[in-house]
This record gives C-alpha cells, sequence and structure tokens, in this order.
C-alpha cells in the first residue's frame, strides 16, 4: 500500500505493506507557496458570514502555525475542524466545509481515509506479531533476538503513536516512560522490556535464571496481552485527509521534541529507531494525502515532497537505526534534523490546512469510528 521510510531492512521486512498504486508522486517543480492557502470566499446563499471560529492553542510555534492555516481556510470558506497539537490541547474550530470540491477531489480524499486506515491496520499487526514473539525468545534463551523484536515493536507503535494517543490511558499501558507512572501504578509496557533486556543486573539468560528473567517474561507476557486492545481500537479509526496530514505534523513534533534529544530510549540508547520510524510515519501520512493535496495545492504539494526528501536523507545518513547510539550522534547531526524536521512539519500544517474542505476527524480518542 505505502513506501515505508526510514527503517533498516531487518525492521522494514517484518511488516512492510505493498506499495500503494496511483495517484503518482508531486511535480517536484512548481515555487513556494504563500503562508495563507488560497481558497474560494463562501458561497452561503444566506450571504452571512461564517461563525466565529474559536480556538485553543498550544505554546509551540508548530502548533500556532496548525492554528494559523487551518483559520485561514475556514474563515474564507466555512468549515469545522479539531486539530491535536503535539504540545497543547485539541484546537477547535468550527462552521460548515463542504463546498468547492471536485468529484475527483472527493474520490481522493475518499481514497485516503481508507488507504490511511489500511494502513494503521498493518502496523498495529505488526507490533502484535512482534510483541508476541518476545516470550518465546525469553523461554529459549535467546536475549538477541528479544531485543530485536522489543526494538521492531518501538517502531510498528512509533507508526501508530499519533493516533494511540487519542486514548492516553491505552497508550500509557503501551509506551509509558518509567517517569510518567503515577502514584499507585506499575511500569509496564514497551520501555519496561527494554530496561529489562538492556538494564536490569544479570541478563534474562532462560528459564532458572537470574530474577531479572522472571521480570522479563511477565512484563513481556503483559505487554502481549494488551497489544491486541490497540489493535482492536486502532481498527475502528477513521481519519479524514486534514487529520491524517495533521498526524503526520505530529510525527515531526515528537520527533523533534523527543526522539532527537534522546529522551525515548534510556535503556537501550538507540533512539534513532524512534527517529527513523518517526520521521517515516509523517511522510507515510504524507504520501496518503498527496494525490488530493496535489489536486488540491499543487505547489504547495511539491514543495513538502522537497522537504520530505532532504529530511529523508539526513535519516538515512544516520546509518541503521539499531546499529546508531545516541553516544555516536554528534550535536551537529541532531540540529540538522531538529531545523529540518521543524520545517517540513511547518509546510506540512500548511498543506493539511487546504484540506479542511474535504472534513475533519480526530476529535475524539481514536478519530471518528465507523
Amino acid at each position: 500500500m505505502l513506501p515505508l521510510t526510514g527503517l533498516p531492512d531487518d525492521l522494514r521486512g517484518r511488516w512492510a505493506p505493498k506499495p500503494r498504486t496511483g495517484g503518482g508522486a508531486p511535480d517536484p517543480g512548481g515555487s513556494p507557496p504563500s503562508l495563507v492557502p488560497t481558497v474560494p470566499p463562501s458561497d452561503d446563499p444566506s450571504g452571512a458570514p461564517c461563525a466565529p471560529a474559536s480556538t485553543t492553542t498550544g505554546p509551540t510555534a508548530r502548533a500556532a502555525i496548525v492554528v494559523m492555516a487551518v483559520a485561514a481556510v475556514l474563515i474564507a470558506g466555512c468549515g469545522t475542524a479539531a486539530v491535536h497539537t503535539r504540545s497543547g490541547p485539541v484546537v477547535h474550530l468550527t462552521g460548515s466545509a463542504s463546498k468547492h470540491t471536485t468529484a475527483d477531489e472527493r474520490l481522493d480524499a475518499t481514497a485516503a481515509t481508507a488507504s490511511f486506515r489500511s494502513y494503521l491496520g498493518q502496523a498495529s499487526a505488526s507490533f502484535v506479531a512482534d510483541v508476541g514473539r518476545l516470550p518465546d525468545d525469553l523461554q529459549a534463551g535467546n536475549l538477541a533476538s528479544a531485543r530485536s523484536d522489543e526494538l521492531a515493536a518501538q517502531a510498528d507503535f512509533d507508526r501508530f503513536r499519533q493516533v494511540a494517543g487519542g486514548d492516553p490511558v491505552n497508550a500509557s499501558t503501551l509506551d509509558e516512560l518509567a517517569s510518567q507512572v503515577g502514584s499507585g501504578q506499575s511500569f509496564g509496557g514497551l520501555h519496561a522490556v527494554e530496561r529489562d533486556l538492556w538494564a536490569a543486573p544479570g541478563a534474562p539468560a532462560g528459564p532458572g535464571g537470574a530474577g531479572s528473567f522472571n521480570q522479563a517474561l511477565g512484563d513481556a507476557t503483559g505487554l502481549m496481552a494488551q497489544a491486541p486492545v490497540a489493535e482492536f481500537l486502532l481498527s475502528k479509526s477513521t481519519l479524514r485527509p486534514e487529520a491524517i496530514g495533521v498526524t503526520g505534523v505530529d510525527d515531526l513534533g515528537w520527533v523533534d521534541s523527543v526522539a532527537v534529544p534522546g529522551d525515548e530510549e534510556l535503556y537501550s540508547r538507540l533512539d534513532a529507531v524512534d527517529i527513523a520510524a518517526g520521521i517515516g510515519a509523517a511522510h507515510d501520512a504524507f504520501v496518503v494525502i498527496t494525490p488530493l493535496a496535489t489536486l488540491v495545492a499543487p505547489a504547495l504539494t511539491a514543495l513538502v515532497s522537497r522537504q520530505f526528501t532532504e529530511l529523508l536523507g539526513l535519516v538515512a545518513a544516520l546509518g541503521p537505526p539499531t546499529e546508531v547510539t545516541d553516544a555516536s550522534m554528534t550535536t551537529a547531526t541532531r540540529l540538522s534534523l531538529s531545523q529540518q524536521a521543524d520545517a517540513t512539519a511547518a509546510d506540512l500544517a500548511q498543506l493539511s490546512a487546504t484540506l479542511v474542505p474535504f472534513g475533519t476527524s480526530g476529535g475524539s480518542p481514536y478519530g471518528a469510528s465507523s
């Protein structure tokens, strides 16, 4: 369905879907667009202006960009949007955006929603499969395989991280850091397994070994039981094109603020896995909306494509993510990744705003179910 980017062959091969056909890549030409997307004025027969939009923004510049871009579309054409930002509350904008669209655009919008839903299904199925191998690896005393499966599962989760975040309780059971565990709660999920495999005293070598084996097996078994819950919830997700684009913006924001500084993989110290998977997830979201976006805003779509080409080049230059330790990443490399992720996110936010007339969803956990 979609080309997967940013992961090494040993991880990508675990669940790479077939490339999506049709739609094509955006024309690499074209000049950068103006800041505010151009849309036709409202043709409300009553002549009444759109209802005033209310916004609640997060503290970051990226959140402001998303708000301004979506607001510009809504003011011009009347619309409804519930936009998630990575560091602030949901942005609510109200109106009625269902005009000025062509039949071809509506077909591509429907295809984008279906394609992204399938993408989430494949990512969550791979997550379940990779997590499911962990107990067997531990029982066999195969530490290397257990570590490989844990990293693969982490990359799988990064592919649907932003959508899973719509249900914070369930997401916390899968990917909560030790510092995020509340009073009276126990530490579990991917990072508990990561701790067991990389930092627990004495490697979990197999049954009858050190106490760390029992801890690792218990954490892996608990994660294996929780993974299908996430798969079921994700199967009910239905995101419209604008929400898909904003998911990519949030992926890039998370990479910039958490993965690039090395604040996610605190035991394995292999945050390059999250950098590659998170950027890959953002690119995959862009690929899904590209056919529609090319019809709606061709120059802006081409600009975002060029931004991703540069960003993916930086990821490729890192080398195989599972072999790139945090200590080996220079400050200059981190800065380049951060700056390019920010630039790409800003343009993708503007592009996503032009898709508001095709509907929005994402205000409720896991999007609108159907």
